[in-house]
């Protein structure tokens, strides 16, 4: 007998592991004076540690996202994420650099499993008029565990914020094979080839070709296409900010580690909100307008922008925690909404490789190169200069999502009728 599908069992366990997943990313930008005495390194290689873990998570999307549409998707997630924490674990052990970078990007190919199949799974589960509403609860795990990730390593330190981020991984891993899921909306064959005596094989050479079609059609929506540039943009500038803002606060701003880390805590629970905020508006926009969702994301990143100049030139204080919320605030709108776009623009069959797709470009060609490029330019001039790049990027990002706006109907239209 099938065990019946529980939606806010699926939602709560997938949302914990997300948390985990984004703490153990965002746990050593808490730690950066610990990693430039231990190793002997300076900006650019901190910049690195980041570049060198979205690397791989970037490329890793891709597969997963294939894999999550052949295979069981609770399987593919919880090997990712016992990859990320068994290599995070070991990786910190000792005092070599490029040990850590090693472990680091182990831990980036791990966890990125988690969202582009549980993306999929989430749509899947709550596919309806509000389906922005309930993913956005899923990426609360982003920003939630943005805050764990900060906290731990401010409170514990590195190399241990590491390791203890490792034993809720592990246990999540389990959690996530023993819940029910639906079975997925339209699974594709896997690749299958006859031998020469007649006998039946799984080919490597087919598989490949199968992803690389799979990959063609996805790409020939027009829609997905300018989406896909968007979005990378935007997490350029997500990944500049996120990787360098406490080193900001504590250089431009004279704050100490710790009031930076407590302004970026409540800075991040404008993210929060936002989050929520964001997938309200654009479910209530979708309801009036075939691009509603499309054009939430817009209208966060025009208010974004202005926020973030604001948060380079205000000195500390008051103003700057006021702006640093409406900042994060603001920015967070396109989570939910960029999720349930991607969702409706790919055929049911390929709806994990779609998001797989999304997320691949988002990283290889945005959030990867962003931490190191920033911290390059930090070198040159100053980190307060460095940060009016990804300033700059919000804005072409929104013009490139207005652009998306106007063939989202019918590339939606061609997408829930594909077999």
């Amino acid at each position: 007998m099938t065990a019946r599908v529980r939606p806010i069992q699926v939602l709560v366990v997938l949302a914990l592991t997300n948390l985990v997943a984004y703490a153990a990313r965002n746990a050593l930008f808490a730690v950066y004076p610990t990693l430039t005495k231990r190793y002997g390194i300076g900006d650019a290689e901190l910049g690195l540690l980041q570049t060198v873990f979205m690397l791989p998570h970037a490329a890793a999307t891709l597969g997963f996202g294939w894999a999550g549409d052949r295979y069981d998707r609770r399987r593919v997630i919880a090997f990712g994420m016992a990859l990320a924490s068994v290599a995070g674990a070991l990786g910190v052990i000792g005092e070599s650099y490029v040990g850590l970078a090693v472990s680091r990007a182990l831990v980036g190919f791990g966890t990125a499993a988690v969202v582009p199949v549980a993306n999929s799974l989430l749509g899947q589960v709550f596919e309806g008029p509000k389906k922005a509403s309930r993913m956005a609860v899923f990426n609360l795990g982003l920003f939630v565990g943005g805050v764990v990730g900060f906290g731990l390593g401010t409170a514990l330190g590195f190399p241990l914020v590491v390791i203890a981020l490792a034993v809720p991984g592990l246990l999540l891993c389990l959690v996530v094979v023993a819940i029910a899921i639906p079975a997925h909306a339209a699974a594709p064959a896997k690749a299958i080839v006859v031998t020469h005596d007649g006998g039946r094989s799984d080919g490597l050479g087919t598989t490949l070709r199968a992803f690389v079609a799979d990959a063609r059609e996805l790409l020939r929506i027009r829609t997905l296409r300018w989406v896909m540039v968007s979005t990378t943009v935007m997490a350029f500038s997500a990944g500049g900010y996120n990787a360098w803002l406490q080193v900001f606060l504590v250089r431009e701003k004279l704050m100490t580690p710790q009031q930076a880390t407590s302004l970026l805590a409540l800075a991040l629970c404008g993210g929060l909100s936002g989050i929520l905020v964001g997938a309200r508006i654009s479910d209530g926009l979708s309801a009036r307008t075939a691009a509603g969702r499309l054009w939430t994301i817009v209208i966060g990143m025009v208010l974004t922008a202005p926020c973030a100049a604001a948060a380079i030139l205000l000195p500390a204080g008051l103003g700057l925690q006021v702006i640093g919320v409406l900042t994060l605030f603001f920015i967070s709108w396109y989570h939910a909404p960029m999720a349930a776009t991607v969702d409706d623009l790919t055929p049911a069959r390929l709806t994990v490789a779609g998001q797989g797709l999304v997320i691949f470009t988002m990283h290889i060609l945005g959030t990867a190169p962003s931490s190191w490029i920033i911290g390059m330019i930090s070198e040159r001039s100053s980190i307060g200069t460095a940060l009016w790049v990804p300033t700059v990027g919000l804005v072409v990002a929104a013009g490139c999502m207005a652009v998306a706006t106007r063939t989202f109907a019918a590339d939606r239209t061609r997408a829930r009728g594909a077999l």
